[in-house]
C-alpha cells in the first residue's frame, strides 16, 4: 500500500510520498472543511429565505399603494405568498437547528462536550426569548396543523400635517393566539406570553436575529480546527508546487494499494473559499429586530 500527494490525472506527474498517518489527516481535514461549509449554506438558506419574506411584504404593499384592490380575492392571495415565504423560513431554520449539531460535532470530533455545547446554543435563545419560542412552536404547528398568517391589514398616514407631508403605506401581518389556542397542537404557556394577536414581522426579525447569533458561536467553536485544516491543504499544496510548476487541478492524496481502486482525496480550496465568502457576506445582524427598510424620500427642511 502507497500513499502519495499526486495529481490524480492520467500522465507522467511528480509524487510525494507520504504516511498513512499523514494521509487520515488530509482526509479528517477535509471532513472538517465540509461541515464547516455545509454550516454555512444552511445558514445562508435561512438569511434568504428571510430576504424572501421582507421582499414579499414589501411588494404586497406596494401594489396596494398603487393598485388600492380591495378584492377578497387580492387579499387572499397576499395572504397565501405571506404564509409560503413564511412556512419556506420556518422549513430553513428546522433544517439548521436539525443538522448543525452534527455538522459543528464532525468539525471538532476530538472535544468530548461537543454535543453539549451545541445544544446549549439553542436552548439559551428559547430559554430567554420569548420570540424565539413563540417562532419555534409555530414551526412545529406549521408542520403538524396549519399556516401561520391568519390576519393581513393595509394602513396609510401621513407622514407630518405640513406641506411636505408623505403618505406613507404598511402592511401588518399577524398570528391570531386565539385561532391557534383552539385549532389545537400550540402550546397555551407561550400564548400566554404575548398580549393579543402576534406581530409577525416584528417576531420573525428577531427570530433571524437569534440565529444570527447562534451562527456566530458555532464559527467561535471550531475556528480552531476549521483553521488547522484548511492549513494543512495549503501545506500540501506549497510542497508540490515545490516539484510541480503547472497548475494543481486535482491535487489529491491518494491511497494506492497494490490492486483495486485508487481512492483519492481532493487537496484543493475553490470549494472552501465559498464558505469564506459566505462567512463574510452574513456578518451578525445587530438589532435586526429594531431595522426596517423604508422607500420615503427626504423632504427639504424648511428655512427660517
Amino acid at each position: 500500500m502507497k500513499y502519495l500527494i499526486r495529481i490524480f490525472a492520467m500522465g507522467e506527474l511528480p509524487e510525494i510520498e507520504i504516511t498513512k498517518d499523514e494521509y487520515a489527516e488530509f482526509r479528517k481535514a477535509r471532513t472538517v472543511l465540509s461541515n464547516a461549509l455545509a454550516i454555512e449554506e444552511k445558514y445562508e438558506i435561512i438569511i434568504r429565505n428571510y430576504v424572501d419574506f421582507e421582499k414579499q411584504v414589501l411588494d404586497i404593499t406596494l401594489a396596494e399603494m398603487i393598485r388600492e384592490d380591495f378584492r377578497y380575492s387580492s387579499f387572499f392571495e397576499a395572504r397565501l405568498s405571506l404564509n409560503v415565504r413564511l412556512v419556506n423560513l420556518l422549513t430553513a431554520a428546522r433544517l439548521y437547528v436539525d443538522q448543525v449539531n452534527q455538522n459543528i460535532r464532525e468539525c471538532i470530533p476530538d472535544v468530548t462536550d461537543s454535543k453539549d455545547a451545541v445544544k446549549s446554543l439553542f436552548s439559551d435563545k428559547y430559554d430567554n426569548h420569548k420570540e424565539y419560542r413563540f417562532m419555534e412552536t409555530l414551526r412545529n404547528y406549521v408542520q403538524h396543523r396549519g399556516l401561520p398568517v391568519h390576519h393581513t391589514q393595509f394602513g396609510s398616514r401621513w407622514t407630518s400635517l405640513d406641506d411636505d407631508g408623505l403618505m406613507e403605506f404598511s402592511m401588518e401581518l399577524a398570528s391570531d393566539p386565539l385561532f391557534l389556542e383552539e385549532n389545537g397542537g400550540f402550546k397555551k404557556v407561550v400564548l400566554d406570553e404575548w398580549n393579543g394577536k402576534i406581530d409577525l414581522k416584528q417576531a420573525t426579525r428577531k427570530y433571524v436575529e437569534l440565529f444570527s447569533e447562534v451562527q456566530e458561536a458555532a464559527r467561535a467553536i471550531i475556528a480552531e480546527s476549521v483553521t488547522a485544516a484548511r492549513k494543512l491543504i495549503e501545506e500540501a499544496q506549497n510542497r508540490y508546487r515545490l516539484i510541480h510548476s503547472g497548475s494543481l487541478a486535482g491535487l489529491s492524496a491518494c491511497k494506492c494499494p497494490e490492486e483495486g481502486e485508487i481512492i483519492a482525496i481532493p487537496l484543493l480550496l475553490d470549494w472552501d473559499d465559498i464558505r469564506i465568502g459566505l462567512e463574510k457576506r452574513n456578518r451578525k445582524l445587530v438589532n435586526l429586530s429594531r431595522r426596517y427598510v423604508t422607500s420615503s424620500v427626504k423632504t427639504s427642511t424648511k428655512q427660517a
